[in-house]
């Protein structure tokens, strides 16, 4: 293979990109920034398949990550690449019982957290997909109005959390029943179109219906009695802002929120964003 000063087309970003999420690499801000710098296959190849290495504990080889990157680059394989992949299969055959039959031990959660996200428009909403895992929902426990997603978060306290994502954004057909949907839960994130004064309206209007229903507190059922101050994020999405900041700053006050700013659910900092929460929580519980 030689791709030297060829740079990566906008099908095989796509492609890269998805399988880098989906492995949790850490460095994605990185590989976007070689990308924009034009940098060419070959060097990219080299530098995320190091970053693989590291990254892993060095359970997988350099070169068995820069098969797999070829492959999802659409490349011809060597014979080479072909026997680092042989070799890479070798060892998952070998771990996989292992894994299978006792690995399910060490994802055990600790908590469950429900997480509430109102305001999604329908094209913020369906990239949830590509940023969490959709939940499995037993037939006849489907909830009108609602996706559930799911997202396993390791707290600084090395505690594992699952958390339990309910988006209520559909509330132009089941705004009658949504008020039902802020019982139990322990974060929210509120979501706005900052190119829209209507998003932002209906905002301020939800974030009044979950302290009517909440008071902004939650609470633990190992913990009973004791309620805690509920984390708030509130999310500006899209381009340059049509709403003063005096008022979102005014709003994020009234509810004591945090205010995050971002062009969409796909980017790194709703990621970082639901990872805070889930500490937030946490440490509000120590404390308490």
């Amino acid at each position: 293979m030689n791709n030297k000063n060829e740079i990566l087309s906008d099908k095989q970003i796509t492609n890269l990109t998805k399988f880098l999420k989906k492995i949790n690499y850490k460095k994605l801000s990185l590989f976007k920034d070689q990308i924009n710098r034009d940098l060419d296959i070959e060097n990219i190849i080299e530098n995320v398949s190091s970053e693989i290495f590291e990254e892993y504990d060095k359970a997988i080889s350099i070169g068995q990550a820069k098969a797999i990157l070829k492959r999802i680059l659409g490349f011809t394989l060597s014979s080479t690449d072909r026997s680092q992949l042989y070799e890479l299969r070798k060892k998952i055959k070998k771990y996989e019982k292992f894994i299978t039959y006792f690995g399910e031990f060490g994802k055990t959660y600790d908590y469950i957290l429900k997480v509430l996200i109102l305001g999604l428009e329908e094209d913020q909403a369906n990239k949830l997909n590509s940023v969490l895992d959709k939940s499995e929902i037993s037939p006849g426990k489907e909830i009108i109005g609602v996706d559930f997603y799911t997202k396993l978060i390791e707290n600084f306290d090395k505690s594992l959390v699952n958390l339990q994502i309910w988006d209520i954004s559909n509330y132009t057909k089941f705004g009658t029943i949504r008020n039902q949907y802020y019982r139990g839960a322990i974060v929210a994130i509120l979501t706005f179109n900052k190119t829209s004064r209507e998003s932002f309206e209906l905002i301020k209007k939800y974030c009044a219906e979950l302290k009517e229903k909440t008071n902004l507190k939650f609470s633990i059922k190992r913990l009973k009695g004791t309620k805690f101050a509920m984390p708030i994020a509130l999310v500006g999405l899209g381009g340059d802002s049509i709403i003063p900041y005096d008022e979102i700053y005014n709003l994020t006050k009234e509810f004591n929120a945090q205010y995050f700013e971002m062009i969409d659910v796909e980017d790194d900092s709703f990621q970082q964003m639901l990872i805070n929460l889930t500490y937030q929580v946490a440490t509000r519980i120590q404390q308490g």
